[in-house]
Order: structure tokens, then C-alpha cells, then sequence
């Protein structure tokens, strides 16, 4: 029986982040996938629809017919693009060392795998077990899934044509971007959520740019809402909301819960613990209650995102390795894609006395900056968040073309514990978007000092 150092099931973007590591230190890996390379949120998910913004974003011209979207022309680009880039990833894994089998892999336990391929099963021996085996979409009682007229996130490149009306029911990171999509497709579409804000968790400023840009795309919120009943007639949905509101549309898609992809793995019988949406439970070192098996990804529970995602099977490589490192989610970014860029990391100052902090904050608008002039550009900001007391850098907040990049200096700079009278001193050209980090950093640095000054 071949015995490898880590098997990890599921070769989705936490399994891949997870065998890459593994594979780079040293550590004979073989990771198993049932379908193709990158899972469902790199195929058919997220990725797919970020992809499918930016086209739309930056060569609209290319896909334009007739006034509107060549509808078959984009989703056979999009297709065929992510179908490529999974060929890539495979090949990188190959290139790694890494041993990718094609079937269904079931832990028999700590150290024993079982694979199911193509009739055929046969046994592999683990010192270590990473499960990345993702999750599906859940549907709501009241709207059960319905071919091409309501449906999962998971579905949309299955679409059959453009809707004239959608209705997106989840206002999470996803949802938001799948919003401007099909607004940029020429969809009037509305984007609800029981609660009263989008992402009531993070800096309400940056929020508050999200949800203008949202309104400014003709993208209508319905925050706080949920639906009270809905009818089907032959051509449209009518929809009403709790408060009374009625409309129609001719999509709804919904994205609203998942649950782990799980049911198979006979957890019962392993001894792995499952919550009440059939997720993983792990500790902070992402290991399941079996030593020597973890799980990551959105099998545990997480609504995932690929940063999340990536980091979570660095870390649990590195845990079934030998090492001893706990994921902190606050050290990786919250990114979403608007008209620019959003991206959060770390506390904002309104939450910083929640986790220790006395926080402090300069913003800088972007306006004011020498590179906004250079692209006509006047939304957006920069801002750098210091604990008062130790003047290091405890979070920041940009909205800017590049943010999801600018994001990583952050996300170093804290990690390093670095003062932010440092990352003032940050070198870069006056005309780029680093004079944005530079410039905030001073003004959280003079307003520390000011602090000081006053004894507070």
C-alpha cells in the first residue's frame, strides 16, 4: 500500500493552497478531487463572476451586439478562461511533486484513505489527513430551487439567457459582485438582505461607499427585507416583501446558505464532529477532533473566500507538519469589488477597543492625491489605523483601483509589527496609489503625537 505524508481530499482553492505548501516543504502529498481542479468556487462560483466583471469592466466593446451583451460570447469566454486556468493549476501541482487522483477519497481513518475511481477502489496510507471537500448552496423552504428560474450562485454560468429582472436574495461578498454583473449585463436587479447594512462588520465608511457605488449602478438595496410570498405566472415572478412592497422579476438567485459537503465522509464513524449545517468543527489550528485529521475551506462552516481560503491551507499544512500556528481571520483581507476596489484589514478605529486597542486613524481622500488627477479619479480613500498607546499598525481601510494589491503592504507591515511613523516613510513614486498608504500613515502618526502632546 503506497503511503503518503498528507493526503488532503478536495482540490478546491483551500486543498490546492494546502497541497502547494506541503509540497514545497518538503512533504510527499496526494491530493484527491472528485471533478475538476479548483473546486466549485474557482469553476462555477466566485472566480467565474469576478472574471466576468472585469471583461465587463474593461472590454465591454468586445462582447457588445445589437445595443447590449453578447450573452454565449461572454460565458464561453469566461468557460473556457477558468477551464484553462484549472489545466494550470493541475499542472503546477504536477510540477510540485504532487500526486492528483481523480475520484471519491473517504477517510477509514487517521491514517488510512480510501479512493473510489472509476469502479475501482483501492487503499492509500496518510500520516496526516487535510479534508477540503467545499459545500453546497442551500435552498429556502419557501423557494425551492427551480431550473433557470431560481437558482444557486453555484448556477449561474448554466444561464440560459439574459434576465431582464433579478432578484439576488444574500447580501454577502458574492452576491454583491454577482449584483454588478448582472447590472453591467443590462439586468435591472435588486440585492436584499434581512439585515439593515451590507457587511455590518466591517468600517462603516468603507460599507457606506459600497452601498452608494451599489445605488449609483442602479443596483436597488432592499436592506433589512425579506420576502413575504412570491407566485410564479408564465413569464415572471411576483414578489412580495414582508413590509407590503411588490414587484416583479424573472430570476431570483439565491445565496443565502450552505452547508458542508460532508454526508459522505461517515464522520459518525470517524469520530469527526459536525455542527448543525453538516460543517467540520476544528480548532484554531484547524484540526478536527481526530488528531491528525483538519478540514478547511467552506466544509467548516466559514462563507469562504479564496484569500480565506488560501490562508487556511497554508496553515493547516504547516499544523500537519509539525508546526504549531493558529489562523487569526482578522490578518486576512476583506476584499470586495465595486466601480473601485474595497479593501479591509485588521480592526477600524470604531471596533479597536474591542481587541485591546486604544485605536487612532488618518484618512486621506484620494482626491487630494497627485495619482487621482492623473486618472480623473474622485471617489475614494486611505485610511491607516494605530493602537495610540504603541503607535503600531493595527489596521487599514482603501478604496482605490488597486486595493486588493495595495492590501498586502498592510497585511505585511502588521504582521511585522510595524510602527505606523514607519509606514509613513513607505517609498514610492508621488503619481502612484502608495502615496495613499504613505500619506495616511503621517496623518495617524501626527495625530498620535498630537495625543501625546495632550496627555491623552
Amino acid at each position: 500500500m503506497e503511503t503518503f505524508d498528507l493526503i488532503i481530499i478536495g482540490a478546491g482553492t483551500a486543498g490546492v493552497s494546502a497541497a502547494m505548501r506541503a509540497s514545497e516543504k518538503g512533504s510527499r502529498v496526494c491530493i484527491i478531487e472528485q471533478q475538476k481542479i479548483g473546486g466549485s468556487c474557482f469553476n462555477k462560483g466566485l472566480y467565474p463572476i469576478q472574471f466576468g466583471l472585469n471583461l465587463l469592466k474593461n472590454n465591454k466593446s468586445e462582447f457588445s451586439r445589437d445595443g447590449g451583451v453578447d450573452f454565449e460570447k461572454l460565458f464561453s469566454t469566461i468557460t473556457n478562461t477558468t477551464s484553462s486556468l484549472s489545466q494550470l493549476w493541475e499542472k503546477k501541482l504536477i510540477d510540485s511533486g504532487v500526486r492528483i487522483v481523480i475520484g471519491r477519497g473517504l477517510p477509514l481513518s487517521s491514517d488510512l484513505v480510501q479512493v473510489r475511481s472509476n469502479k475501482e477502489t483501492f487503499d492509500f496510507g496518510a500520516k496526516k489527513i487535510i479534508l477540503a471537500t467545499g459545500s453546497d448552496p442551500v435552498s429556502l423552504p419557501t423557494l425551492p430551487f427551480e431550473d433557470d428560474i431560481i437558482i444557486p450562485t453555484d448556477d449561474i454560468l448554466r444561464t440560459k439567457s439574459i434576465p431582464e429582472r433579478v432578484f439576488l436574495m444574500g447580501a454577502g461578498h458574492h452576491s454583491c459582485e454577482t449584483a454588478l454583473f448582472y447590472q453591467k449585463l443590462g439586468s435591472k436587479v435588486f440585492l436584499t438582505s434581512d439585515q439593515n447594512r451590507l457587511f455590518p462588520d466591517q468600517d462603516p465608511d468603507a460599507i457606506d461607499y459600497l452601498e452608494q457605488s451599489l445605488k449609483g449602478q442602479k443596483i436597488k438595496l432592499l436592506l433589512g427585507k425579506t420576502i413575504s410570498s412570491y407566485f410564479k405566472n408564465k413569464e415572471s415572478l411576483d414578489i412580495t416583501l414582508a413590509e407590503g412592497v411588490k414587484f416583479q422579476v424573472d430570476k431570483i438567485i439565491l445565496n443565502i446558505d450552505r452547508q458542508g459537503n460532508s454526508d459522505y465522509l461517515d464522520c459518525e464513524t470517524l469520530g469527526v464532529m459536525r455542527g448543525a449545517r453538516k460543517e467540520l468543527l476544528v480548532n484554531d489550528k484547524l484540526e478536527t477532533g481526530v488528531p491528525g485529521i483538519y478540514a478547511i475551506g467552506s466544509v467548516i462552516g466559514r462563507k469562504s473566500r479564496p484569500g480565506v481560503s488560501i490562508e487556511e491551507g497554508k496553515i493547516a499544512a504547516d499544523n500537519a507538519m509539525g508546526k504549531d500556528r493558529s489562523i487569526n481571520y482578522d490578518l486576512i483581507p476583506f476584499i470586495v469589488s465595486a466601480e473601485l476596489e474595497i479593501a479591509t484589514v485588521g480592526c477600524f478605529s470604531e471596533q479597536a477597543h474591542y481587541k485591546g486597542f486604544r485605536g487612532i486613524e488618518g484618512r486621506v481622500e484620494s482626491k487630494d492625491l497627485d495619482f487621482s488627477y492623473l486618472g480623473h479619479l474622485n471617489d475614494g480613500f486611505f485610511k491607516i489605523v494605530a493602537d495610540a498607546r504603541s503607535g503600531l499598525l493595527i489596521g487599514g481601510q482603501i478604496i482605490s483601483p488597486n486595493a486588493s494589491q495595495l492590501i498586502s503592504l498592510l497585511v505585511l507591515a502588521i504582521k511585522k509589527a510595524m510602527k505606523v511613523g514607519a509606514l509613513s516613510s513607505l517609498a514610492g513614486d508621488k503619481s502612484s496609489e502608495i502615496e495613499g498608504i504613505r500619506e495616511a500613515a503621517r496623518l495617524c502618526s501626527n495625530a498620535i503625537k498630537t495625543n501625546i502632546k495632550a496627555g491623552r
